[in-house]
């Protein structure tokens, strides 16, 4: 397949993530950044992210000066043709993020931990007796 740089599938975000959904996931910067936290341990071709987050590559194209800049992305090496790049995290607002990113599934996790304790609590009754919750 054209474009296509490695054989490794690329997970797509169109579910979204907590970061996203807490942070309001229709900004494409965003969208980026949590794809390539998501796979902090990959690069990826410019194709590949575009995909990976859900976004157009003219999307991707509009905002990738923004990232280069501030240098939240770092080139890693040519595959081929393709320039391959992943956060870069020498970067203190990529650390950052990724802290933010971990904060709120701790705090979802932890927020589902509650939930699934008072469910325990109410689905029994004092005689042991499960009883329906509908």
């Amino acid at each position: 397949m054209a474009g296509k740089t490695t054989n490794r599938e690329v997970p797509n975000m169109e579910e979204g993530s907590l970061f996203l959904k807490v942070l309001g996931g229709k900004d494409s910067t965003l969208k980026i950044l949590d794809f390539l936290m998501d796979n902090i341990g990959f690069d990826y071709s410019k194709t590949d992210i575009a995909s990976g987050a859900g976004i157009s590559r003219t999307t991707l194209f509009s905002v990738w000066e923004n990232l280069e800049e501030n240098e939240l992305v770092a080139f890693t090496r040519d595959v081929g043709r393709a320039k391959m790049y992943r956060l870069n995290l020498k970067n203190g607002v990529v650390t950052k993020l990724i802290e933010l990113d971990r904060a709120i599934s701790d705090f979802h996790a932890s927020k589902l931990d509650r939930q699934t304790a008072v469910f325990e609590d109410v689905s029994e009754n004092r005689s042991g007796m499960p009883i329906c919750l509908l």
